[in-house]
C-alpha cells in the first residue's frame, strides 16, 4: 500500500506471516501440519496481492517451506474445497490463481477417490473463463476420477443432465468434450518427449486422429503408465455412457473408445454404445461432420481460413475407420455430405497414407452404393465421371479380389440406372460387361449381371448408330452362346449372359424392332428353360397388356407404341436369317429335313409370326388366338392377298418361304404350333397356297396316323383344304385312299381319316354351293357311301370314333344337304335323316357317353339344319333338345345345345353355315333364301312363357343359357325383335335364382337386349327393369309342382345371403337411379363379376368381355358419380353384391389408390352422409369402406367431413346388430389412429391446429359423454394419443377438453362405488375413506393423466374459458370424482401458472367455499385442500372476505360437517401458505382455540387432531398463545357463550376453563373477572346439555386462582355463590352432581363458609340413622331400584361437595359434626363403593378440621359428645376397612384412621381411646390377615395398630 497507512498495514500482515511461519515450523507431526496448512494456505495465497515487496517476498518464503514439507509427503491433505472457491473467485488476480492451481493440483488426487468425484462439477464450474493452459491441466487432473462420478451418478433421468452443471455453461461442455476426444484418442506408451527410434526422423509423429496440441494436452508432463491410461479411459467411457451428457454429444467418443486396442476400453465402449444404439441421430448434420474430420484430419480448403499446423488433425488410423465406416454406412446424411463422402472412398481405394485395408476398400465401394442411393441427381451428376472412373479403375486393378469387383460392378449399374447420360453415351461398357460375363468367376458374373440389368433402362433413349451397336452385341452373345451351350463347363456363364442379352433387346428395344424380335425369339427355343420363359415374357408383354381388359378404359394417345413389328418386315428379316443359317454352321439336320433353327426356335417363330400377322391385318392378337386360325381369317387372307400382290412377286414369295418353313418343321416335329401355322396359311389365302400341296397328300396322310389327337384333328382340316380344290378324279381317288386304308391302319389314322373326310367332302360341297346354291349331290356316290361310313363310326365302340364321326358329320351337315332319306321305314335298315338325328340325340341323352361326345352329338344333330334348307326334322330337333333339359345339367352341356338349338332355329340363315376362311360373319348372307323364322318363333316362345318360368333348377338353368345364347346370335332377327319386352321379363325371373350361374347369364342377358333396343324402345325397356328391380311390380307367384327343388343339392344348411339373391341387381339399379341416369344399369350389369363359366371356351364364346369394355368406356364420363357409390358397394356384406361391385370397381377404376385419392372429398361424403343409413348392410359397408379408406391416408382436405364421421361412428358403435358394431369399432380404430397422425405438431402447427378444432368437440361432446363402454374406451384413447402429439396445439381448446376429460373420468368410474358409497353414508369415517381413495385412484386414470399432461400449455386466455366450466363442475357436478379431478387440477395450476390463475382465483375461492357445504365428508376435504393451495394466488380481500366466512361458520352453523370443513381448510392454508395463516392468525387461532374445545367423541376425533395441529402450528406453545390472542380470544368467548347451540356454548365453557387453567396466578384481574362474569350469566336460565362445562370452568377458575377471585368477586361474591346454590338445586340429577361437585371446590378454594346452605339443601337426600327411615329407605330402594341408583349417583355428588365445603368456622363445624358424622355412618354400611371412598374423603376433610375441645376431662357433655362421634367415626372406618379388594379405600380409610389416632391423642383421654380401639382393632387385624392385602398397606394397618395399642398402655 501507498501513503502513511501503507506501512503499518504491512507490518501487520508480515507479523501474521511471520506467525504463521512459526505455527507450520512447529508442526511436529502430519496430522498437525495438515491442519495447519489447511487453514492458512489459502490466505497466505491471498498475500499475493499485497503491493508490498516484502510481503510477497514472505508469502514465497512460506510457500517454499510448504512445498518441501508436503510435496513427497502425500498424506497430507489440502484445503482443496477452499482453494476451488478462491479459484472461482472472479476477482481473483492472475497471481493468485496461478499459484492456487499449483496447490489444486497437488491436493486434488491426494483427496478419497469418493471426494474427487464428488468436487468434479465443482472443477468444471471454475475452468469457465480460465486460461486455456489453466482448463487443459484441471481437466487432465479429472480424468482418472470420472469413472468413480459414473458410480454415483442419479438413476432419475431429470436430475443427470442438472449434476454436471454444463448445461449453463456451453463452453466448459465444449471444452471438455473435446478433451476426452482427445484423450479417448491418446495411444498407449506415448508422449511427445519421447524421441523416435529412428534418428533421421526429425521430431515426433503425432499419433492418428490427434492435432499436435491435442496430444500434448493430454498426454501431460511425464508419461503416463499405460495402465492408468487404460483404466482413465476405461472410467471415461463409462461416464460417458451413465447419461450425464447429451446422448449425441458423446457418440463419437464412444465409437473411439470401441477402436482402442486394449480390450477392457473397447469392450466397455461397445456395451456403452449397443445401450445408445437407439438414441443417436446418425443423421444428424453436424454429427456427421465431425465424424468426418474425425475420419479424415484437418484438410486444406481453398478459400477458407486456415488452421496453424499444431491444431491441424492427423487422419484417423484404420483401426478407427473400420469402427467409423459401418455407421458412414447406414447414414443418409452421410451419403450426401459433400465432398467428404468422395474423399473419404477415394482415401480409402487410393490413398497411400497405409490407413485402409481390403475390408475398408470393400466398405468404400459399399459406401458409394449408399452415395448413389441417397443423393438426388442434381448433386450426384457432376461427381458421377469421377465415381464411375474410380469404379472402373478398381474393376480393372483389383484382380485379386472378385467380391470387391462384383460390388464395383453392381455399382456402376446404380450409376448408370440414377445417371443414364454416364453410361448410355459410351456403348463400349456395355462390350465390356458382356464379356465379363464370359470371363469372370461365377460370382463376379452375378454380380455383372445384376450390373447389366440394372443399367437396362438407361439404354431406351440413345442414339440410332449406338442403338444398332447394342443390337449387333444383344445378337451376338445369344447366337454365340446358343452355338456354345452344349459346353458343358461354361454351362452356367452362358445362361446367365443369355438372360441378360434377353433383358436387354426387351427393355431396350421398342416391341416392333425387329432385330431384338428375331434374338428373342432365337432365346425363345433356348435349351435353358429360364431363358426361354424370360424370353417369351419379352416378346408377348405388350400382347399381353393390350389385352388386359383392365386397360380397356386408356385413350389411344395414352397407349404405348406398337405391340408387334411389321408382318412382312419380321417375315422378310426371318427368312434372310433362315437363308444365311442355312448355310452356316447354325444350321440344324433333323433327319432328312435341313432347318435354319432348331424346332423349338421355329415352333415359337410360327406363333410369333402368326400374331404379327393378325396384327398388320387389323386384328388385336392374343395368345389365346393361336389355336383358332379360323379367327378373323376372312380379314387375314385380304392382308395377305393384297401384300402378296406388291412388289413384283418377291413378297409372295417371302409367305411362300413362311409356308414352307412350317412345313419343315412340321416334317421334322409333329408339333402343334407348326402344324396350326400350316393350316394358318393354307387357310388364310387357299387359292394360292393349297395347290401347292396337292401332291403331298401323301405325306398329310400319312401325318393323320399321328399319336397327337389334336394334330390329327389340325392336319385332317388342311387335308380338306387341300383336297378340296383337286380335281374330281383326283378327289375320289384321294378319299377312296382314305377310306380304303381305314379297315388296315390302327384306330389313330382311322380318326385322322373319318375327320378328313368330314372336311374335304365338306369344304368341296360347300365351295360348290357358293359358286351353284341349286347343286345336288345326293346322287354322288362316293359321298353316300362315305356319309354312311361316318355314320356308322356313331355305332363304333370306341369313344374317338364316335368323337370323330360327330365331328365329320356336323361339318358335312354344316356345309350341305346330307345324301340321305328324310325317313325310312321302321323295318328297314338304311340309313335316314331322321335316324340320324335319332342316333345324335340318343348319344345326347345317354349318361354313360362322355361328356365331349354329347356336346359333339348335340352339336352334329343342329348342325344339320345348317346347310340343308329343307331340312324336315327342325321342330323335332327342337322340341327334343328341350325334352333334354329336365335331365342335364352340365353347364358345357347346356351351352352346346344351345348353339345347336340357334342352329336349327335359323337354319342355313345361321352364320354358323358360311366359309370360316374366307366370309366374315359380317359379310355372310345366306345361299337360299326363303327359309322362314317360324321355328326361331315358336322356340323363342317356348323360352320366355314356359321353360324359363320352370322351378325345375335344372330347366331353369338350361333356359337361361338357351334363351342367352339366342339373343346373342339371333338379335337381328324380327322373331326375337319383337318378343325383346318378353324376354327381358324372362331373364328378371331368373335373377333372383339361387344358382349364381342362372343370375350372372340372366343379367347379362338383359344387357345385350337393352343394346339392341332401339331409342324408342329403351325407355320402356328401363322404367320396366326399374319397376321390378325396385319391388314397383308384382312379381309372378311360382306354383310348387312334383319337380320343383326348394333346394338344390349342396344348398341345404347353408346360410342364406343376406338381402336375398335379388339384392345385387337392387343395389345396382339404386346405384343408377341415384346418378339420375337409370339406363346405366345395364352397363353395371355388363361389368358386374360374371361366373367362372364365362372364362371357359364355350362360355368365353359370347364374347362378354368386349362387351364390358364397351361397358366400361361409356360409363366413364359418369365417374364422378359413380366412384363414391361404387366405392361403399365394394363393402357391401352380402358377398354377391361385394364381388359384383368390385368387379365392376375393378373394370371402371385401373389405379385404384390414384383414383380414391382424386375423388376422396366425394367418397367421404357419401360414406359419412350413409353411414347412418336406415338398412344394417348400407352401415356396416359404409364402416368397412371408411377402414379400408382410411388406410396410410388422413383427411386433412375434408376436416368437416371428419367431424361429421367421428359423431356419426359413435351412433353406429351402439348399433343394434352386432356385425355392424364389430365393423364400427375397427373404423373407430383406424379413425382413432388418423386423428392422431394429423393433429401431430411435427407435421405442421398450421394443419395441426385445423386438425385438432375439428377432431376434438365430437370427441368430448359426443364420445365421452356416450353410455357406451366401446365409445368412451376409443375416445379416452384417441384424446390421450392425440393430447400427447398434439402438444401445444391444444391450448385453445383446453377450456373445453380439460372438463370434459373431468367429467369422463367420473362417468367411467362406474355406478357401483357411488351407490357403495351412498349407503355408507350413515358411518361418516368409513364413507371418507372410501371416497377419498375412489379420488386418489382417479388421477390414475387415462382421463387424468391426459388432463395432467395438458395443463402446462394452460395461460390466461385458456383460464378464461376452463375457470367457468371448472366451477359448474366444482358447484354442481354429481360425480365426486369430477369434483375430486377439478380441485386437483386447480391446485396444480396454483403451481404452474399462478399469476395468470390470480385474476380468476376470487370464482374459483367462492366455488370451493360453496363445495365445503358438500354431503360428502372426502370432497369437503379436498376442497379444503384447494383453498389452501388457492392462497398463494389469492388477493389480501379475497383472503379477508374468507376467513371472516369460516369464522362466521363455525360459530353460526349448527352441523358437524361444515365445522369439519372449516377445520380441513384452516389446516390446508397452515400447511400449504402458512405465511397466509400467520398474516390471518388473529381471525383463524381463536377460532381454533375454541374449537379444539368440543367434546371429544368416536366421529370428531380426527377433526379435533386437526384444530390441535393448526393451534400448535400457529402458537408458541398453549399459554404462550393464549396470552398472544388473549384479546381475539375474550371477543370471541361471549360470542360463543351466547350461542343458540348448546354444544358451543359448552365448548366455549371448557375454553374459559382452559384459559383459566393455563394461565394460573399470572391471568390478569380483569380478565379473570370477565370469565367468571360471562361464566355467572351462562348460569342464568334452564338446564341445557352441556351447561356442566360452566360450573366445571368455575371450578377451574377458582383452583386456578383462588386470591385473585376472592379480591376480585369481594363485592360480588354473595352472587356467585347464590347463582352456584341455585344450580345445586336444579331437579337434573347429572347436573345436579356436578353442580355440587364444582360448588364446593369453589368454597373449598375461596374459603368460604356456606356449609349452612348447602346442608339445607342436601339434607333430605341423605339418610338419618333411626329405623323408620331405614325401613321406609329400604322399602322405596326395593320399589324403585332406577330411582334408588340416582339417589346413589346425587348422594355421591352431595358427599363430594360436603366434604369440599366443610367449613373451617368452628362454630358451623360443630353444629353439624355430630349430623354430618351420622350420616356418614348410615351411609357407610349400605351403599356403593364409589360413595364409600366419597365418604372416607368427606370424614377426611371433616376430621382435617376438626379441634378436640381442650376441658374435655372437665366437662362431661363435651366429652360424652367427642365419644359418640369417635364412636362413629370407629364404625366407619372399621366398616371400610373390612371392604375386601379395593385397595384405594383401604389406603383413603388407613389415613383417616390416622388422622383420628392424632385426635385421640391431642384428647387425652383414655375412655375415648378405649372405645376407639375396640372397634377398630377386629378391623385392622382383618386387613393385616387378609391375604388379598399388599405388604404396603398390612405394614400403615400394623403401625396404626401398634400406635393404638401403645395409645392405650400410655393412658392407662
Amino acid at each position: 500500500m501507498s501513503g502513511p497507512g501503507g506501512v503499518p498495514q504491512a507490518q501487520d500482515e508480515l507479523q501474521l506471516l511471520e506467525r504463521v511461519f512459526i505455527r507450520l515450523g512447529c508442526a511436529e507431526t502430519d496430522e498437525q501440519l495438515q491442519e495447519a496448512v489447511s487453514k492458512f494456505l489459502p490466505p497466505v495465497l491471498l498475500k499475493l496481492t499485497s503491493q508490498n515487496e516484502g510481503v510477497r517476498k514472505k508469502v514465497m518464503e512460506l510457500l517454499v517451506h510448504i512445498n518441501k514439507r508436503i510435496k513427497n509427503n502425500h498424506n497430507i491433505q489440502l484445503p482443496v474445497e477452499a482453494l476451488l472457491l478462491q479459484y472461482q473467485d472472479p476477482m481473483a488476480t492472475s497471481f493468485v490463481i496461478n499459484f492456487t492451481i499449483i496447490y489444486l493440483k497437488m491436493g486434488f488426487p491426494r483427496l478419497p477417490l469418493e471426494k474427487q468425484a464428488e468436487l468434479v462439477p465443482s472443477v468444471l464450474a471454475g475452468i469457465e473463463s480460465k486460461p486455456t493452459s489453466h482448463q487443459d491441466s484441471l481437466l487432465l487432473m479429472i480424468m482418472p476420477v470420472l469413472g468413480e462420478v459414473a458410480k454415483i451418478a442419479p438413476t432419475e433421468p431429470e436430475k443427470k443432465r442438472s449434476v454436471l452443471g454444463l448445461c449453463e455453461k456451453p463452453s466448459v461442455a465444449k471444452v471438455l468434450y473435446s478433451f476426452m476426444f482427445d484423450y479417448l484418442l491418446l495411444p498407449y506408451g506415448s508422449h511427445p518427449s519421447l524421441k523416435p527410434a529412428d534418428p533421421k526422423v526429425e521430431g515426433c509423429k503425432v499419433p492418428a486422429g490427434l492435432s499436435e496440441y491435442g496430444w500434448k494436452r493430454v498426454a501431460g508432463e511425464a508419461v503416463p503408465a499405460s495402465e492408468t491410461v487404460e483404466t482413465t479411459k476405461t472410467g471415461i467411457v463409462k461416464f460417458l455412457g451413465t447419461g450425464l451428457l447429451p446422448e449425441m454429444e458423446v457418440a463419437l467418443h464412444l465409437m473411439i473408445g470401441a477402436a482402442d486396442t486394449r480390450h477392457g476400453v473397447a469392450s466397455a465402449a461397445d456395451t456403452q454404445n449397443r445401450q445408445l444404439s437407439g438414441v443417436i441421430d446418425w443423421n444428424d448434420p453436424e454429427l456427421v461432420r465431425k465424424l468426418y474430420s474425425l475420419f479424415l484430419g484437418t484438410l486444406v480448403i481453398k478459400d477458407r481460413p486456415t488452421t496453424k499446423q499444431e491444431h491441424k488433425r492427423i487422419p484417423s488410423n484404420t483401426r478407427i475407420r473400420l469402427k467409423l465406416m459401418p455407421v458412414l454406412l447406414k447414414s443418409r446424411e452421410a451419403a450426401m455430405q459433400f465432398p467428404s463422402c468422395i474423399q473419404v472412398t477415394f482415401d480409402l481405394l487410393f490413398g497411400t497414407s497405409g490407413n485402409s485395408n481390403a475390408k475398408l476398400k470393400m466398405m468404400a465401394v459399399n459406401f458409394v452404393h449408399q452415395i448413389i442411393f441417397h443423393c438426388p441427381e442434381h448433386r450426384l451428376s457432376p461427381i458421377g465421371a469421377v465415381i464411375l472412373s474410380a469404379l472402373t479403375r478398381l474393376v480393372n486393378e483389383e484382380k485379386d479380389n472378385p467380391k470387391l469387383r462384383g460390388s464395383c460392378y453392381v455399382a456402376i449399374g446404380k450409376l448408370g440406372l440414377k445417371l443414364p447420360a454416364l453410361v448410355n453415351k459410351d456403348v463400349s461398357m456395355i462390350q465390356t460387361f458382356f464379356d465379363a460375363m464370359s470371363t469372370e468367376d461365377s460370382d463376379t458374373q452375378m454380380s455383372v449381371q445384376e450390373a447389366l440389368g440394372l443399367m437396362a433402362p438407361a439404354f431406351r433413349q440413345i442414339e440410332q448408330a449406338n442403338r444398332k451397336f447394342i443390337e449387333a452385341i444383344v445378337a451376338t452373345y445369344i447366337e454365340k452362346e446358343e452355338k456354345q451351350g452344349s459346353d458343358q463347363r461354361s454351362e452356367r456363364s452362358t445362361v446367365q449372359v443369355r438372360l441378360v442379352a434377353v433383358q436387354y433387346a426387351g427393355e431396350v428395344f421398342p416391341h416392333d424392332n425387329v432385330a431384338t424380335r428375331y434374338t428373342l425369339l432365337i432365346g425363345a427355343g433356348d435349351v435353358k428353360d429360364d431363358v426361354a420363359k424370360a424370353s417369351q415374357a419379352a416378346l408377348y408383354a405388350a400382347v399381353k397388356k393390350a389385352n388386359n381388359p383392365d386397360l380397356h378404359h386408356k385413350r389411344k394417345d395414352e397407349e404405348s407404341g406398337p405391340i408387334l413389328p411389321d408382318f412382312m418386315e419380321m417375315l422378310m428379316y426371318l427368312m434372310d436369317k433362315s437363308s444365311i443359317r442355312l448355310k452356316s454352321s447354325f444350321k440344324v439336320i433333323v433327319g432328312d429335313v435341313t432347318l435354319p433353327f432348331p424346332v423349338t426356335v421355329g415352333s415359337q417363330m410360327c406363333d410369333y409370326i402368326r400374331l404379327c400377322l393378325w396384327n398388320s391385318a387389323g386384328v388385336l392378337p392374343s395368345k389365346e388366338m393361336l389355336v383358332t386360325p379360323e379367327h378373323e381369317a376372312p380379314k387375314v387372307g385380304r392382308y395377305l392377298k393384297k401384300v402378296m400382290g406388291e412388289g413384283s412377286g418377291k413378297k409372295k414369295d417371302l409367305v411362300i418361304k413362311y409356308v414352307e418353313l412350317a412345313e419343315n418343321l412340321l416334317r421334322a416335329s409333329g408339333g402343334m404350333q407348326q402344324a396350326l401355322a400350316l393350316l394358318h396359311g393354307v387357310g388364310s389365302n387357299p387359292a394360292e397356297i393349297a395347290p401347292r400341296y396337292e401332291k403331298k397328300m401323301d405325306w398329310f396322310k400319312f401325318l393323320l396316323n399321328n399319336t397327337k389327337e389334336e394334330l390329327r384333328e389340325t392336319v385332317a382340316m388342311i387335308y380338306g383344304l387341300v383336297a378340296a380344290i383337286l380335281n374330281k378324279p383326283d378327289f375320289e381317288k384321294a378319299l377312296k385312299d382314305l377310306t380304303r386304308s381305314m379297315k388296315e391302319k390302327q384306330l389313330e389314322y382311322q380318326h385322322g381319316a373319318v375327320l378328313a373326310i368330314g372336311n374335304s367332302f365338306g369344304r368341296r360341297i360347300l365351295l360348290a354351293r357358293m359358286k351353284d346354291p341349286k347343286q345336288q349331290f345326293s346322287d354322288w356316290r362316293i359321298y353316300k357311301d362315305s356319309c354312311q361310313l361316318l355314320i356308322q363310326q356313331l355305332d363304333s365302340p370306341q369313344n374317338l370314333l364316335i368323337g370323330s364321326g360327330c365331328l365329320a358329320l356336323a361339318e358335312l351337315g354344316r356345309c350341305g344337304p346330307l345324301p340321305l332319306p328324310d325317313t325310312s321305314d321302321s323295318d328297314s335298315s338304311d340309313q335316314s335323316k331322321m335316324s340320324l338325328i335319332t342316333k345324335l340325340l340318343a348319344l345326347v341323352k345317354s349318361s354313360k357317353t362322355s361328356m365331349r361326345i354329347r356336346e359333339r352329338a348335340a352339336l352334329a344333330a343342329g348342325s344339320m339344319c345348317l346347310g340343308d334348307v329343307n331340312f324336315p326334322h327342325r321342330r323335332v330337333l327342337l322340341e327334343s333338345f328341350i325334352e333334354l333339359a329336365s335331365e342335364v345339367k352340365d353347364v358345357e352341356l347346356h351351352f352346346t345345345i344351345g348353339d345347336a338349338l340357334v342352329h336349327c332355329a335359323l337354319g342355313p340363315l345361321s352364320p354358323a353355315a358360311r366359309d370360316v376362311w374366307t366370309v366374315s360373319e359380317e359379310e355372310f348372307s345366306p345361299l337360299e333364301t326363303g327359309v322362314g323364322a317360324e321355328e326361331l318363333e315358336w322356340l323363342v316362345s317356348q323360352l320366355t312363357d314356359k321353360l324359363t318360368r320352370s322351378t325345375h333348377p335344372n330347366i331353369k338353368q338350361a333356359s337361361c343359357l338357351w334363351l342367352l345364347a339366342l339373343v346373342k346370335h339371333c338379335m337381328s332377327q324380327a322373331a326375337v325383335q319383337a318378343k325383346l319386352l318378353a324376354i327381358q321379363d324372362a331373364f328378371m325371373g331368373l335373377l333372383g335364382d339361387n344358382n349364381d350361374l342362372v343370375q350372372d347369364a340372366a343379367s347379362k342377358g338383359i344387357g345385350i337386349v337393352y343394346e339392341a333396343c332401339t331409342e324408342d324402345q329403351r325407355d320402356g325397356m328401363v322404367n320396366n327393369l326399374l319397376d321390378s328391380l325396385l319391388g314397383k311390380k308384382p312379381q309372378e307367384v311360382k306354383k310348387v309342382n312334383e319337380e320343383t327343388k326348394v333346394f338344390q343339392e349342396g344348398e341345404l344348411g347353408k346360410n342364406p345371403h343376406g338381402g336375398g339373391n335379388m339384392s345385387t341387381y337392387k343395389e345396382l339399379c339404386s346405384l343408377a337411379t341415384d346418378m339420375g341416369q337409370p339406363d346405366l344399369v345395364y352397363k353395371f350389369m355388363h361389368l358386374a363379376n360374371y361366373n367362372a363359366t364365362w372364362n371357359s371356351k364355350r362360355g368365353a364364346a359370347f364374347g362378354f368381355s368386349t362387351i364390358a369394355s364397351k361397358a366400361g368406356d361409356q360409363l366413364e364420363p359418369h365417374l364422378p358419380k359413380i366412384i363414391p357409390k361404387l366405392y361403399r358397394y365394394q363393402f357391401d356384406p352380402t358377398p354377391r353384391i361385394q364381388q359384383s361391385m368390385s368387379s365392376i370397381w375393378s373394370a371402371l377404376v385401373p389405379e385404384s389408390t390414384k383414383t380414391v385419392d382424386k375423388f376422396l372429398p366425394q367418397i367421404l361424403a357419401e360414406l359419412q352422409k350413409e353411414l347412418t343409413s336406415n338398412q344394417w348392410r348400407v352401415r356396416e359397408s359404409c364402416c368397412s369402406g371408411l377402414t379400408d379408406l382410411l388406410r396410410g391416408r388422413t383427411l386433412d382436405e375434408a376436416l368437416d367431413t371428419l367431424t361429421l364421421l367421428w359423431q356419426d361412428i359413435f351412433r353406429v358403435m351402439d348399433d343394434i346388430k352386432e356385425s355392424v358394431r364389430v365393423a364400427a369399432a375397427k373404423t373407430a380404430q383406424s379413425l382413432s389412429r388418423v386423428s392422431i397422425k394429423m393433429c401431430d405438431v411435427s407435421c405442421g402447427a398450421k394443419s395441426g391446429e385445423a386438425a385438432v378444432k375439428a377432431i376434438l368437440p365430437p370427441l368430448l361432446e359426443k364420445g365421452l359423454t356416450s353410455t357406451v363402454s366401446e365409445v368412451r374406451a376409443v375416445c379416452l384413447a384417441t384424446l390421450m394419443k392425440v393430447t400427447k402429439s398434439a402438444g401445444p396445439l391444444l391450448a385453445p381448446h383446453l377450456g373445453i377438453l380439460i372438463p370434459a376429460l373431468l367429467e369422463a373420468t367420473g362417468e367411467m368410474e362406474g355406478q357401483q362405488l357411488n351407490y357403495i358409497s351412498t349407503r355408507l353414508a350413515v358411518d361418516q369415517d368409513v364413507q371418507e375413506k372410501l371416497d377419498s381413495a375412489r379420488m386418489a385412484a382417479s388421477r390414475s386414470t387415462p382421463t387424468m393423466e391426459c388432463v395432467n399432461y395438458v395443463l402446462q400449455y394452460v395461460d390466461s386466455n385458456v383460464l378464461a374459458l376452463l375457470v367457468p366450466r371448472l366451477v359448474d363442475i366444482i358447484r354442481g357436478n354429481p360425480s365426486i370424482v369430477s369434483r375430486g379431478g377439478a380441485a386437483h387440477v386447480v391446485t396444480t395450476l396454483t403451481h404452474q401458472c399462478p399469476l395468470d390463475l390470480q385474476a380468476f382465483t376470487g370464482k374459483l375461492l367462492s366455488a370451493f367455499l360453496t363445495g365445503l357445504s358438500d354431503r360428502n365428508p372426502a370432497v369437503r376435504i379436498s376442497y379444503a385442500g384447494c383453498i389452501g393451495h388457492l392462497m398463494r394466488t389469492a388477493k389480501d380481500s379475497s383472503k379477508e372476505k374468507l376467513f371472516n366466512k369460516l369464522r362466521a361458520w363455525y360459530m353460526e352453523k349448527e352441523d358437524d360437517a361444515s365445522r369439519a370443513a372449516v377445520a380441513f381448510t384452516f389446516q390446508a392454508v397452515n400447511r400449504h401458505n402458512p405465511d397466509v395463516m400467520k398474516a390471518y392468525a388473529s381471525s383463524a387461532m381463536p377460532i381454533a382455540f375454541l374449537a379444539m374445545h368440543e367434546e371429544k367423541n368416536e366421529t370428531n376425533t380426527d377433526v379435533l387432531e386437526v384444530w390441535e395441529e393448526v393451534w400448535l402450528d400457529g402458537t408458541p406453545g398453549s399459554e404462550g398463545g393464549i396470552r398472544l390472542y388473549q384479546t381475539e380470544i375474550m371477543d370471541l368467548l361471549p360470542q360463543a357463550l351466547g350461542s343458540n347451540q348448546w354444544p358451543v356454548k359448552a365448548q366455549a365453557a371448557r375454553a374459559i376453563g382452559t384459559v383459566a387453567t393455563k394461565l394460573g396466578g399470572t391471568i390478569q384481574a380483569g380478565v379473570q373477572k370477565k370469565l367468571v362474569e360471562l361464566l355467572l350469566c351462562g348460569l342464568e336460565g334452564r338446564t341445557w346439555t352441556g351447561k356442566e362445562c360452566l360450573l366445571r370452568s368455575l371450578a377451574d377458575i377458582a383452583t386456578s386462582g383462588a386470591e385473585l377471585m376472592v379480591a376480585n368477586m369481594k363485592e360480588e361474591m354473595g352472587k356467585l355463590v347464590e347463582a352456584l346454590l341455585k344450580e345445586c338445586r336444579k331437579q337434573k340429577l347429572e347436573y345436579r352432581v356436578i353442580a355440587l361437585e364444582s360448588t364446593g371446590t369453589i368454597l373449598s378454594e375461596l374459603k368460604l363458609d356456606r356449609f349452612k346452605d348447602i346442608y339445607e339443601i342436601v339434607a333430605e337426600h341423605l339418610p338419618k340413622s333411626t329405623d323408620e327411615d331405614k325401613e321406609n329407605g329400604t322399602k322405596e330402594d326395593m320399589e324403585d331400584q332406577e330411582s334408588s341408583q340416582k339417589q346413589l349417583e346425587l348422594q355421591f355428588g352431595i358427599l363430594t361437595c360436603l366434604g369440599l365445603a366443610w367449613p373451617e368456622n368452628k362454630e358451623t363445624a360443630e353444629a353439624y359434626l355430630g349430623k354430618v358424622v351420622d350420616h356418614l355412618e348410615t351411609m357407610a354400611q349400605n351403599t356403593t363403593r364409589k360413595n364409600q371412598l366419597a365418604i372416607v374423603k368427606c370424614l377426611a376433610n371433616v376430621m382435617k378440621n376438626w379441634k378436640i375441645p381442650v376441658d374435655l376431662a372437665a366437662n362431661q357433655a363435651p366429652k360424652d359428645a367427642c365419644g359418640e362421634i369417635f364412636s362413629k367415626i370407629a364404625k366407619i372406618i372399621s366398616t371400610l376397612l373390612l371392604i375386601p379388594k379395593y385397595a384405594q379405600l383401604r389406603t383413603e380409610t388407613l389415613q383417616v384412621l390416622s388422622q383420628a389416632i392424632k385426635l385421640l391423642v391431642e384428647s387425652k383421654s383414655s375412655d375415648l381411646v378405649n372405645l376407639f380401639k375396640d372397634e377398630i382393632t377386629r378391623s385392622l387385624d382383618g386387613v393385616i390377615k387378609d391375604l388379598g392385602s399388599d405388604p404396603n398397606t398390612k405394614d400403615t394397618a400394623r403401625d396404626l395398630k401398634t400406635a393404638l395399642n401403645n395409645l392405650t398402655e400410655n393412658k392407662n
